[in-house]
């Protein structure tokens, strides 16, 4: 009887892509010394379900040229960290490596400044309608919470 496919990868295929990862982040971290290296991390492994290719996705911090040259420095050392990774799995056949950059960190970083832009914004315009008399200052608004919340703490 044949089993259904699974959408997530299996035990073994995880487990693989945990020891790349850590391979791969040690070896760009302590055996790389090209000055194209930036600050470098490891965001994630893909292994195939086959065990025969592994994408990794790295985060570089830097503009994009900085991020291209890293990139580059990598696919460069790649047969170096690709024999790291082969003398840490045992197995028959080691996945060949492919790496990408992931630009998820970049955006996340991003959207946490546009963030904290709006918050800005939203505390200033709060203090020019305090300073109109449009606006009442401080926290009246909690206030009244806190207040109800004596009251009913009394009558308990």
């Amino acid at each position: 009887m044949k089993r259904p496919r699974r959408s997530e990868p299996g035990r073994r295929v995880r487990r693989v892509a945990s020891v790349i990862r850590e391979v791969v982040s040690q070896a760009l971290i302590t055996d790389l010394a090209d000055p194209r290296m930036a600050i470098v991390t490891v965001t994630g492994v893909d292994v195939s379900a086959d065990l025969r290719v592994a994408d990794v996705r790295v985060s570089v911090m830097g503009d994009a040229p900085q991020q291209e040259a890293c990139l580059s420095a990598i696919q460069h050392s790649r047969g170096h960290v690709q024999q790291k990774v082969a003398d840490a799995l045992d197995m028959k056949y080691c996945p060949v490596l492919r790496f990408h950059l992931d630009e998820s960190v970049k955006r996340s970083v991003g959207l946490s400044a546009l963030i904290a832009q709006a918050r800005a914004e939203d505390e200033a315009a709060r203090a020019d309608r305090i300073r109109r008399g449009v606006e009442p200052p401080g926290d009246e608004d909690e206030g009244d919470a806190g207040e109800g919340n004596e009251d009913a703490g009394g009558e308990a």
